[in-house]
């Protein structure tokens, strides 16, 4: 599934943190309500309060001119949002964004962002946008050329999207050295740029538009015991890490309505199809799935809205639409449990929400992260995983500010039947859209409510840890002279070592049979190559007893496209006794004990 932006392959000129084309130290967050790195200060209640009364002011007569609000500068209908979500009436109140931050990971970075950003907030009568630009650090120093879908648009669209919502939120772009294509190419980096945002707390929100179908996370030729399940579990240590750090991460969920090509035979965004098929990562229960919908704004009633929003389908049978399905690698999590529309399904459903989608899902995720920091300001510290809450507030509809899609709406497309909009919870449009208004306090009041061990972050900290423990040996005891083999797993793969070179195009790992022999031109160069990383810097240490108790570096193979590492220990010469090799990742540390020594089982 293509997010309008899977395939742009990124330029970078070194590695290191850019920041308006200067190297600097990362910034760090302080707290919910410092921004980091910023100019310093936040203008106060009374400064931000006239300014954003003036964009909707001018609005206003906008509208009482005739004019439509469906003005496209360059993307999105940014004050037609402002109208259908209700922001204003938080805006009144000081609730804008302000010392939030919200950060979003593009592959394809704009240098032009600022002064297109300056055009629009002009155009838009917005105030200026808080925008910071930086690179995440990388082990080589790549450069990959652009093949196809290399305009600056995505970057625009997205910071248009969350400026729009939360006009003095800090919006903070992150870009990965590795372009994210079809499959584990680029995955990896853009799972270690979460796991920096939340262990750096660089911002309060994570927003990205990119995804693939859960069969594009294909097998490693190279390793026999590789599978597709391992390969998309292989990401979720950034998912939990974020979890654990309490910042909400949310995904475009796509805009291939119920289906997705796949790497053996991509040759256009959504084609060829290969029946229902689930995306990922918005399949995976760590991040909330923002589908599409199209507003019906206009002042003329209550809530912002003329009509209720319709669900963004297909005009015809060979046209995009929001994607929703239900995944068959991860399991339907507790907060899904008793839903009605759910009953059968065993699988995680998404998406969980619907947003303007006029230019597709990867509008619709950064409209929802702006509506996450207005919460995000609200509650006065950083919001977790929202999608326990959100199930909460579900079946009060309206008075919580959820705003269901009505019945009557299919993402069916391509010739797929998909799913079908409904009361309540529909599999096709989640729990709906949402009225800001209401919903942000109402969310923050449930979150408020979350006691516990069933609070996210918990949950999320209790499966990290048990990461930790996804170690195993070939042997717990053996005599000296023998080796032993330690394998840890849960680590962000990387499939290809420095000094490499992969595809880039078509996925990390070598062509498949037929990969370039399906009509029409594939969407990148099948000669084209970018160097290979090691995504998870992983060592190892062994110590053991007495003068061997001080740890000796030994040679990590790995991780593998399943976040596989493995350590060979040569017991020769060890003294008896135990040793306990350690395995250290960027976010993950596992430890294991074995015994040398001369044992005589029989007697």
């Amino acid at each position: 599934m293509v997010v309008r932006s899977r395939r742009r392959p990124l330029l970078i000129a070194g590695a290191g943190v850019l920041v308006a084309g200067t190297v600097l130290a990362v910034p760090t967050l302080a707290s919910a309500v410092t921004p980091p790195g910023q100019t310093p200060g936040v203008p106060p209640p009374s400064v931000r309060i006239a300014a954003t009364t003036a964009t909707y002011n001018a609005i206003e007569a906008k509208i009482a001119a005739g004019e439509s609000l469906r003005l496209r500068y360059p993307d999105p209908t940014a004050q037609e949002d402002i109208i259908d979500y209700g922001v204003n009436d938080l805006w009144q109140n000081g609730i804008d964004g302000a010392g939030v931050t919200v950060a979003y990971i593009v592959t394809n970075p704009d240098p032009g962002l600022q002064a297109s950003m300056t055009a629009y907030d002009t155009a838009m009568d917005l105030p200026p946008a808080n925008i910071t630009q930086m690179s995440l650090p990388a082990p080589t120093n790549p450069t990959a050329t652009c093949q196809v879908e290399c305009s600056p648009g995505e970057d625009r669209l997205d910071a248009e999207a969350i400026h729009s919502m939360a006009p003095y939120a800090n919006i903070l772009f992150v870009s990965p050295p590795v372009p994210e294509t079809i499959g584990m190419q680029g995955w990896p980096q853009v799972a270690q740029a979460i796991e920096m945002i939340a262990n750096e707390h660089l911002a309060d929100v994570i927003t990205v538009s990119l995804g693939d179908g859960e069969a594009d996370f294909i097998n490693d030729p190279t390793n026999p015991t590789a599978t597709q399940d391992a390969a998309i579990h292989s990401l979720d240590p950034a998912f939990l890490d974020a979890a654990a750090h309490n910042i909400p991460v949310s995904f475009a969920a796509g805009d291939c309505g119920p289906t997705d090509p796949t790497v053996l035979g991509d040759t256009g965004q959504c084609t060829p199809t290969v029946g229902l098929t689930a995306d990922h990562p918005a399949d995976s229960p760590w991040v909330t799935a923002v589908g599409g919908a199209i507003p019906n704004a206009g002042l003329a009633t209550p809530g912002g809205r003329t009509a209720p929003d319709a669900l963004w389908t297909a005009p015809n049978d060979n046209s995009d639409a929001e994607s929703a399905g239900i995944s068959t690698v991860y399991p339907k999590p507790w907060w899904q449990r008793g839903i009605p529309a759910l009953d059968g399904v065993t699988g995680r459903a998404f998406p969980d929400v619907v947003m303007d989608s006029d230019d597709g899902t990867s509008q619709a995720s950064p409209t929802w992260a702006g509506i996450m920091a207005l919460a995000t300001q609200l509650r006065g510290r950083d919001l977790g995983t929202v999608n326990p809450a959100l199930a909460a507030l579900g079946p009060h509809g309206a008075a919580d500010g959820i705003i269901n899609i009505p019945a009557g709406y299919t993402d069916s497309a391509y010739g797929v039947t998909g799913y079908s909009t409904g009361p309540g919870y529909s599999i096709a449009a989640g729990w709906g859209t949402i009225y800001a208004p209401t919903f942000v306090p109402a969310l923050v009041r449930q979150l408020n409510r979350e006691r516990g061990p069933f609070q996210p972050s918990r949950i999320a900290q209790f499966d990290l840890n048990r990461l930790e423990s996804n170690i195993s040996e070939s042997a717990f005891r053996v005599a000296s002279g023998q080796t032993v083999t330690v394998t840890g797993n849960g680590f962000i793969p990387g499939s290809t070592p420095n000094g490499t070179t992969v595809l880039d195009g078509f996925g990390v790992y070598p062509p498949l049979p037929g990969q370039y022999g399906v009509s029409g031109p594939p969407y990148a160069d099948p000669t084209s190559t970018v160097p290979g990383q090691t995504w998870d810097t992983v060592t190892a240490t062994v110590a053991g007893p007495g003068r061997n108790s001080t740890p000796q570096p030994v040679a990590v193979s790995g991780p593998d496209g399943n976040g596989t590492v493995t350590v060979s220990v040569d017991t020769t010469g060890m003294a008896p006794g135990a040793y306990t090799v350690t395995i250290t990742g960027d976010l993950l540390t596992q430890n294991i004990t074995f015994q040398v020594g001369n044992f005589n089982f029989g007697h």
